[in-house]
């Protein structure tokens, strides 16, 4: 089973600058289709620097190789503790709200990325924070 990903998921997402120094506000929506409700956000931080002596080509079978970030790292959020998910599961709350804050650093492009989990296929969304 394929993931479901593309525009209209990374639509979804909602980021908003603070006025605060690298503070951000996001929305989206707890539930995706057959999801559980408790989207797992991630902050993935990507350096602008690719791989060393790779080239983007097209290999003889059409397959696309595509150099990547020389360096990528996560940063996992937490933004609710059981007293917070166990009140917006009482109140059916349809949105899944908080403020998270970034990392800044030189030369690397950050960008949020949600997992709506199913039973059965996940929905993935992404949106960029900065390029």
């Amino acid at each position: 089973m394929f993931a479901n990903q593309g525009e209209e998921y990374d639509e979804l997402i909602k980021i908003e600058k603070l006025e605060s120094k690298d503070e951000y506000r996001f929305s989206l929506p707890r539930i995706v289709g057959e999801s559980n409700g408790w989207p797992t956000l991630t902050l993935i931080y990507s350096s602008h620097q690719v791989t060393p002596d790779c080239k983007d080509e097209i290999l003889p079978d059409r397959t696309q190789l595509i150099c990547g970030s020389k360096d990528q790292f996560e940063e996992k959020l937490i933004l609710d503790d059981f007293w917070s998910k166990s009140i917006d599961w009482v109140y059916n709350k349809k949105l899944y709200e908080g403020e998270f804050k970034i990392q800044k650093r030189k030369n690397y492009s950050i960008e949020l990325n949600v997992m709506w989990e199913t039973e059965v296929c996940l929905t993935f969304g992404r949106k960029s924070i900065i390029e």
